[in-house]
């Protein structure tokens, strides 16, 4: 199996042989066929940042695969392990064979691999970690002690992770994009109410609050709630709490099929900015015709 010159990184070449590389041989690097290859629908990460995904593609096709991707061996073909991404972007990239390492993995072991290299590349928004430890914990029956010392954290990352899969689902995509870190959701995790934790998310998001700041509008926001004083009163009637930051930015999203997002002032002119996300110059001009 000859080394192909554009699916292999600068000396990866070197590790295969003219002969190539038995597949059965342990961890050894072997080229096949990308359309052999198939993604692992149980793999922690959900969601591929295509602007990234086609930067690494140029990359590819200028210096080739650097790092081989792991696969499990499968009945038919073979299912990836690790290196998702790198295969999306072979793909753009227009590559036939990609190189790999084949390993015999129990499905445990699977998801433990795929967890780890994500966690390792920091990969993962905090929505995936959770839902990817909640996975090895439930299906495999592991305990969060357990899970900790196989992932390297302390028993309490594992718990802090956790409990943001009680945040409320509508919120799951403004974490899962960012606009609400780890720590953000943590403090509006205190509010117990899921109408209360929307309605702080929206301040929050609108505001751009940091997270020692998102802390102190929560202990506001319960105090008022705890103590309805017409001064206390006024953090619960905040116009943008009533403001469903959401909805809005959802419907601009369809119409435009670009990234939207909305940023009020803060203060009580009602005033603000929309920003809206582009790709590429082309898809400037897409949007730009839509608003034309």
């Amino acid at each position: 199996m000859a080394a192909t010159k554009k699916g292999l990184g600068k000396g990866l070449g070197a590790l295969l042989s003219s002969e190539g590389i038995p597949e059965d041989q342990k961890d050894s690097v072997v080229e096949l066929k990308i359309n052999d290859v198939s993604p692992n629908t149980d793999q922690p990460r959900k969601t591929f940042n295509e602007e990234k995904l086609n930067e690494l593609a140029d990359s590819i096709k200028e210096n080739g695969i650097i790092m081989p991707i792991i696969v499990q061996r499968k009945a038919k073909g073979y299912t990836i392990v690790a290196g998702e991404r790198r295969w999306r972007a072979a793909r753009i990239a227009g590559l036939k064979l990609i190189p790999a390492i084949v390993r015999e993995l129990t499905d445990k072991q699977v998801m433990e691999q795929a967890l780890i290299e994500n966690l390792q590349r920091e990969d993962l928004n905090p929505l995936e970690e959770a839902e990817a430890m909640q996975s090895l914990i439930k299906t495999h029956h592991m305990t969060q002690d357990a899970l900790a010392k196989k992932l390297g954290k302390p028993r309490a990352t594992i718990a802090n992770a956790l409990r943001l899969l009680n945040l409320d689902e509508s919120l799951h995509e403004f974490l899962a994009r960012g606009d609400l870190s780890a720590g953000h959701a943590k403090a509006i995790l205190s509010l117990k109410d899921k109408e209360d934790q929307r309605k702080v998310a929206d301040v929050v998001i609108a505001r751009d609050m940091s997270v020692r700041q998102a802390e102190e509008f929560v202990r506001k926001y319960v105090d008022a709630q705890n103590n309805p004083k017409p001064a206390a009163k006024a953090v619960e009637l905040d116009p943008q709490a009533k403001l469903s930051i959401k909805e809005v930015e959802t419907r601009l999203k369809k119409s435009l099929g670009s990234r939207v997002r909305i940023k009020p002032s803060g203060d009580a002119s009602g005033k603000g900015k929309i920003v809206i996300d582009y790709k590429n110059p082309e898809d400037l001009d897409r949007l730009l015709e839509i608003l034309g």
